[in-house]
């Protein structure tokens, strides 16, 4: 089988992504779901302007930080 230019590239990324360690690739599957709570919990949802009912943004501010926790922890204890 020939081995064409693509190989190559495919080959230098597979290469590429071996020296990366397992331990940084958990802390950033971690660190991605942290990094969304954190948004969740102090974006602004709407504008002033907005006729937005309060209690139902706020449910579903909870119900995003709450599926983000468990998130967390699933891949934390993974």
């Amino acid at each position: 089988m020939t081995r064409t230019f693509l190989h190559q590239i495919g080959e230098t990324i597979r290469n590429a992504m071996a020296t990366v360690p397992l331990s940084l690739v958990g802390w950033i599957f971690v660190a991605i779901p942290l990094l969304l709570l954190i948004w969740v919990l102090r974006a602004k949802i709407g504008t002033e302007n907005d006729e937005l009912d309060p209690r139902q943004s706020r449910w579903l501010r909870i119900g995003a930080a709450t599926a983000l926790l468990l998130q967390i922890v699933i891949y934390g204890l993974l």
